[in-house]
């Protein structure tokens, strides 16, 4: 059950993380915010692993350190980076569903890289989580294709950060399981995040904050959201070091509830909600809890 709790604190991190970056991108171009957000993950989450993970630091060999710069990439620019862009261009709400979806490439990757074998009821309750998906974002998905080609852009890069945060779960759970402590996995990965970007991102992040002046509102939403990663990285990387990839994956997936919850109480001027978005949602979460019986058989 701690894998589980872990993994849900996990998805409410995610969930915060999505809208804190939802918010601040109203002023603040998504590149900027992606950087400020990654620089914020890593700060506590390396001094987390530098006083408790120690050890396992001075223990690892170079190899573990090259496996870190891949997992940063995957999740950082691959991850990260498509995901912020597609909340950018579709909200905060349409884009964590379409992110549900990783919880089916995560099952995929560990069934066929790693050799999981899960119970039958959690890729049965992982088809829940797709058909949510395919109810909450039909119909928009359609008007994509006919009218709105910025919109058709958000849900394509939402299914890559969703590939990308799959093959993350199942990298990081093989990483915690050679290298120890997942304090030293997420630190480093984010560290290495933060330097693979800073190319890309850096400069129009400086130019960015230049801009914005004293307005420190803007860019404290990035750093929220990148706050809400780090505790999200954490426990996720924890969750995955005590459960399989296919049973932890799904149930982060449940994230979008609350972004929906938390997009209709306080942003209803910038996410629009409908009968479908939540239908599929509450599918999603039937999925999951399938998901979560079956980690139990």
């Amino acid at each position: 059950m701690l894998a589980i709790s872990l993994a849900l604190l996990a998805g409410a991190g995610f969930g915060g993380s999505a809208i804190f970056a939802r918010v601040g991108m109203q002023k603040l171009s998504p590149m900027p915010t992606i950087l400020i957000s990654v620089v914020v993950s890593a700060i506590p989450a390396m001094l987390l692993a530098v006083i408790f993970a120690r050890g396992d630091i001075r223990a690892a060999p170079a190899a573990a350190f090259l496996w870190l710069v891949v997992l940063g990439a995957v999740n950082f620019l691959g991850g990260r980076t498509q995901n912020y862009q597609a909340i950018n261009r579709i909200g905060a709400s349409q884009a964590s569903t379409i992110l549900a979806t990783s919880a089916v490439f995560a099952t995929i990757f560990a069934m066929g890289i790693a050799g999981e074998r899960p119970h039958f009821l959690i890729p049965l309750g992982t088809v829940g989580v797709v058909i949510g998906l395919a109810v909450s974002t039909g119909d928009s998905i359609r008007q994509g294709w006919a009218t709105d080609r910025r919109a058709l852009l958000g849900y394509v890069l939402a299914f890559g950060a969703a590939a990308s945060y799959g093959g993350t779960n199942v990298l990081a759970k093989e990483l915690t399981e050679d290298y120890g402590s997942p304090l030293m996995i997420s630190g480093f990965s984010l560290l290495f995040g933060v330097f693979l970007l800073a190319p890309v991102a850096g400069r129009s992040t400086v130019d960015s904050l230049r801009r914005l002046g004293n307005e420190r509102g803007t860019w404290a939403f990035a750093a929220l959201s990148g706050f809400s990663s780090a505790v999200a990285v954490i426990a996720l990387y924890y969750a995955l070091q005590r459960e399989d990839v296919v049973v932890v994956s799904p149930i982060t997936a449940a994230y979008p509830l609350m972004v929906l919850l938390i997009a209709r109480m306080f942003m209803s001027q910038l996410e629009r909600i409908t009968k479908q978005v939540v239908a599929g949602s509450f599918l999603t979460i039937f999925g999951i809890i399938v998901v979560i019986i079956g980690s139990t058989l």
